[in-house]
């Protein structure tokens, strides 16, 4: 900041609030406003590391970042959308995140237009089945396994959590519908 190195200054304000929201222990529910601040401040980290090659947008109901969630569900989604979804395809990947209101449930989505997959990866994923052989080399399905379980706990039963591809390269939606509880 003292050198006005903005570039810089931006990119370690978002490094330490990113590391800032993933150390807090005492804090497991957060509002939905707060986890859409992280995804936007790793899009960023990822950004200046990736030369701007993450294209990310937001489709976001204001009226629900109030909404109570538990922390760290959206970001490993998101990260998950960039490393299978988009990352070693030949076209322009792109990320949304989409936030909005069905009756009285708050629904989210992260969607890409990446490597999609298949039926048969999308069951194993959401029966837990990922061990060794994971979603790619270097993953064994341990965070959306997480993510799923934590959201169950937290909204006791009353959650949902969908992944829908039509097959390889067309993309994936991943829905988390939870209730409408703000904080």
């Amino acid at each position: 900041m003292m050198e006005s190195a903005d570039r810089t200054y931006d990119y370690i304000q978002n490094m330490a609030a990113f590391f800032r929201y993933n150390i807090k222990k005492d804090n497991d529910v957060v509002s939905l406003a707060d986890e859409i601040r992280l995804v936007d401040n790793y899009i960023y980290i990822l950004n200046v590391r990736f030369s701007g090659d993450i294209h990310f947008s937001k489709e976001v109901d204001e009226e629900l970042l109030r909404v109570k969630v538990p922390s760290m569900i959206l970001q490993p989604i998101v990260e998950n959308s960039v490393n299978y979804g988009i990352r070693d395809i030949d076209w322009e990947g792109r990320i949304t995140l989409s936030v909005y209101r069905e009756d009285d449930r708050v629904c989210i989505c992260i969607s890409d237009n990446g490597a999609g997959m298949e039926q048969e990866r999308v069951d194993e994923i959401m029966g837990g089945q990922l061990q060794s052989t994971g979603i790619g080399t270097d993953s064994n399905g341990v965070g959306l396994n997480n993510v799923m379980e934590r959201l169950h706990l937290f909204f006791e039963g009353k959650d949902k959590f969908e992944i829908v591809s039509e097959g390889k390269g067309k993309g994936t939606r991943v829905y988390i519908i939870v209730p409408c509880e703000e904080a």
